[in-house]
């Protein structure tokens, strides 16, 4: 068995907390950061990087109808961090984190990954995570891991959407 697949074996995403996904600023890798993946007390906060990120999909799986009325900016101005606010009838964005649900599978054999290792002479591989709110493959070459600590809370910093002016692409 191949050693990539025996680390994700023993790793668990389901029913943890997905708090960020995305590229690295130096763009090779693609990281998430998971919470809450060890059971309670929920603390555990872990850094996984998928070393030399090849393709990338990312697919909302929330419903089309409910997606299209969860664009407005008041989607990602409530939840937590607005208690103030009413929740608007919706996907609320502004959780910040996406329950992993069933999390994360290694898929073997995968044609993708069989590809990129024909091209790049190398053994490649794929995972899929699933949240309630999306859908994600990977192909990468390694997976890195990091145990970030023990917090009850983590925060990053929080970011909002460019404010809507006249110049602002709109249909």
């Amino acid at each position: 068995m191949n050693e990539v697949k025996r680390f994700l074996d023993t790793e668990t995403f389901f029913d943890a907390a997905i708090l960020r996904h995305g590229f690295t600023d130096y763009m090779r890798d693609y990281e998430i950061i998971v919470g809450g993946r060890d059971g309670p007390p929920h603390t555990d906060v872990h850094r996984y990087q998928f070393v030399g990120c090849v393709d990338a999909i990312y697919a909302t799986a929330i419903r089309p109808e409910v997606f299209a009325k969860s664009i407005p900016d008041e989607f990602v101005l409530s939840g937590p961090d607005y208690p103030e606010k009413d929740e608007p009838d919706g996907f609320i964005w502004g959780t910040r984190w996406s329950c992993a649900y069933p999390g994360l599978e290694y898929l073997a054999p995968s044609e993708r990954a069989a590809r990129w290792s024909r091209l790049l002479g190398r053994p490649m591989h794929e995972v899929s995570i699933a949240t309630e709110a999306f859908r994600l493959n990977l192909v990468f070459a390694e997976v890195r891991h990091e145990l970030m600590g023990h917090r009850p809370i983590v925060h990053f910093e929080k970011q909002y959407p460019i404010g809507t002016n006249r110049s602002a692409m709109r249909p």
